[in-house]
């Protein structure tokens, strides 16, 4: 009787975990863009990493060339705006008020919020 308690607790179990895996959402397509669409898709992207730069410039009023050696390149292991604050901090001598990081930091979540909407709106273009 204990083993066959046990089984149906196993079966029980093993269907707890696999049925959420068996019935999830298929993942989305790919979607294909034009030459067009790339371009545009580049476009923004280049228009939107330059809003955030002119942002970070007036909040910490540091020069163009301060702000992009502050940002860390593409694909680096750090916390972004750690190193931003910092390297920032660092090169005007000062240290950033915790109002001028909440705004930096709204201003790095207007750019990932528009980057991720980008493909999508370029799809449509």
């Amino acid at each position: 009787m204990n083993a066959s308690l046990f089984r149906a607790g196993l079966v029980v179990v093993s269907l707890a975990v696999c049925l959420p895996t068996a019935f999830a959402a298929p993942p989305a397509p790919a979607v294909v863009l034009t030459p067009v669409q790339m371009a545009f898709l580049q476009a923004e992207t280049r228009r939107i990493d330059e809003t955030f730069i002119q942002k970070l410039m007036t909040i910490a009023g540091a020069t163009r060339e301060q702000v992009l050696r502050a940002i860390p390149a593409k694909g680096r292991l750090t916390e972004r705006m750690a190193r931003i604050y910092s390297s920032l901090e660092h090169d005007l001598k000062v240290q950033l008020t915790p109002e001028q990081k909440a705004l930096m930091f709204a201003a790095d979540e207007e750019r990932k919020q528009a980057l991720k909407d980008l493909p999508a709106l370029a799809a449509t273009k």
